[in-house]
């Protein structure tokens, strides 16, 4: 599958600042919430070659837009922590898509535990750590398939089982697909904020193609796309610490207790 961009390296996006508040030995855990702007998605290209299914053009140049047939890129399946891989060709035929419908919020990734692999195989463990790994992976429960209207039906792309991590080339914060084919950075975060809440990290930012593995991929046919713009956003909560929950609980009984006095 390949579409139309240009490589526009980006540097300094994430400011090293962005992590002041991040404390030692801080973990991960918890939901990630991940947004998509389908405009955005659809003509991060002005325009774009029609492709057959192996990418060749087939002579028709278009305009792209978020409306059916003119699509530059658009998510159109999401598999959660059951997920081991997508199976060829089956899991890899799009036919007739549209892109997802997104839940209030956005779509839902839990994140994995240490150690253990709690999701299905291939998923990957989290051990990310602020001071002993802090270039260590946040594994997330989804696998995202991603399609366009501008290749004919049957092309798609899986980026299996998803994961957060701050590359140590450029200390940059990326999601990555870990497994499959389409495994490499995807995605860099920008506008990054993060902070450590009761030991583990909460983080929120924005995504872009940057300069990933991905954007290296797709440049190779066409290149005018725009790198830099945003495409939705990613947002970390982690779960409170049990005695933490158990503390807000009695804080708010307590002033329940007091409001009746």
């Amino acid at each position: 599958m390949k579409f139309t961009i240009a490589c526009v390296a980006l540097s300094g996006l994430v400011a090293s600042s962005a992590f002041a508040s991040v404390l030692p030995n801080t973990t991960a855990n918890g939901m990630v919430k991940m947004t998509y702007d389908r405009a955005a998605w659809a003509t991060i290209a002005p325009d774009a070659f029609y492709t057959d299914i192996h990418g060749i053009p087939t002579g028709d140049f278009g305009p792209t837009a978020d409306t059916d047939g003119q699509r530059w890129m658009f998510p159109d399946r999401i598999e959660g922590t059951a997920w081991d891989g997508a199976d060829y060709p089956t899991d890899y035929l799009t036919g007739i898509t549209s892109p997802l419908v997104q839940p209030s919020g956005g779509f839902a990734l839990p994140v994995n535990t240490y150690g253990t692999n709690s999701f299905a195989a291939q998923h990957k463990i989290t051990d990310y750590n602020s001071t002993t790994n802090p270039n260590g992976f946040i594994g997330l429960g989804g696998s995202l398939r991603v399609t366009s209207d501008f290749n004919e039906p049957g092309a798609s792309i899986w980026w299996d089982h998803l994961a957060l991590s701050q590359d140590p080339a450029d200390s940059v914060w990326k999601l990555y697909a870990t497994s499959g084919p389409g495994q490499g950075s995807i995605f860099e975060l920008v506008n990054v904020t993060a902070e450590t809440i009761n030991g583990n990290l909460h983080l929120s930012a924005d995504y872009v193609f940057g300069g990933t593995d991905w954007l290296m991929f797709l440049q190779d046919v066409n290149g005018h796309m725009d790198t830099a713009m945003v495409l939705g956003h990613i947002k970390l909560v982690p779960v409170p610490a049990p005695g933490a929950a158990a503390l807000l609980g009695f804080g708010g009984l307590v002033a329940a207790r007091r409001r009746r006095a």
